[in-house]
């Protein structure tokens, strides 16, 4: 029986991977096709955008149908968002210039976009809440739409400070930071509506508090990294490791904020909605730190407004 169960668990395991990887396959296919990389962005900001109207259909209607049809057109976007970096990292080295397409605003706010509906459906595969779906969709769909019509697609060569090895270390961890902040957030909002409506259309608030709390537990060593992967990056490119810049200063206000959020759980005892709205504010601190820093006061992180 104990041989015939780990079998079966191997084989659940295999299955689990399988899917992503043909869909990086596909990807790296579809990138090799002469269409420019906006192209493949602006497909994916449309599946975006369907993925975001089918959850939210199955927010009201509850048909198990529309549930998996929002699942396969977010998965769809991701592929065909990662087409896109694929095929823009592969353009900047056919104009002599490579870098990892997440080096200006525009690349930024896909990349966010990314990041975000992967840990969303690992999240979604884990915890089975679909209906969070409905809250972290338009965000990503907003994020894809704004990257699109507002900030500049063309390619241009990196400046002196950012061609370095550190320019894939920080900015994915940053990155991968921001997204499960994003999680985060549409978790203490559906947790609040939970507690004030009781919906019963919703997942318990125990659910609702641990997808929360993992999202934040589980990205805030890695935002911490990112903090200290720019010191260090700082230090190497401007001669010395912390400046004051206005980008500096809020990524440190983001990691005192969801520290605090921690340290109230584990020290304090907190739960339900005191720490449910300790989130929303520091998701508000976190689009400060990416939007109102960088379009307004970019300080030495100039590059990365368009």
């Amino acid at each position: 029986m104990k041989e015939v169960s780990l079998k079966s668990g191997r084989s659940f395991a295999l299955q689990g991977w399988l899917i992503p990887i043909l869909g990086l396959l596909l990807s790296v296919i579809l990138a090799s096709l002469p269409y420019d990389n906006v192209f493949w962005y602006k497909s994916a900001t449309l599946a975006y955008g369907l993925s975001a109207i089918s959850y939210l259909a199955f927010l009201f209607l509850r048909e198990r149908i529309i549930g998996n049809v929002a699942t396969g057109i977010l998965f769809l976007g991701l592929l065909l968002n990662l087409t896109g970096m694929i095929r823009r990292g592969w353009q900047t080295y056919e104009m002599g210039a490579f870098h990892p397409p997440w080096s200006n605003l525009f690349e930024a706010l896909t990349f966010w976009s990314f990041i975000a509906g992967v840990i969303y459906l690992l999240l979604e595969r884990k915890y089975g809440v679909k209906l969070l779906g409905a809250l972290i969709t338009p965000i990503i769909f907003g994020l894809s739409l704004f990257a699109i019509t507002k900030a500049n697609t063309e390619i241009t060569p990196l400046m002196p400070a950012l061609r370095s090895y550190w320019l894939y270390i920080h900015v994915i961890t940053a990155f991968v930071g921001y997204a499960g902040f994003t999680v985060a957030f549409g978790g203490a909002v559906l947790y609040l509506l939970k507690a004030k409506y009781n919906l019963s259309f919703l997942p318990s608030l125990e659910v609702l508090d641990e997808l929360s709390y993992k999202s934040v537990v589980i990205v805030f060593p890695i935002w911490t990294a990112s903090i200290i992967l720019g010191a260090a990056w700082a230090n190497e490119a401007w001669g010395g490791y912390w400046s004051w810049d206005p980008k500096e200063v809020w990524s440190l206000i983001v990691w005192l904020f969801f520290g605090a959020y921690l340290h109230a759980r584990q020290m304090l005892g907190w739960r339900g909605t005191k720490t449910a709205w300790m989130l929303v504010f520091g998701f508000i601190t976190v689009l400060i730190c990416f939007f109102a820093i960088n379009l307004f006061f970019p300080g030495l992180h100039s590059y990365a407004t368009d």
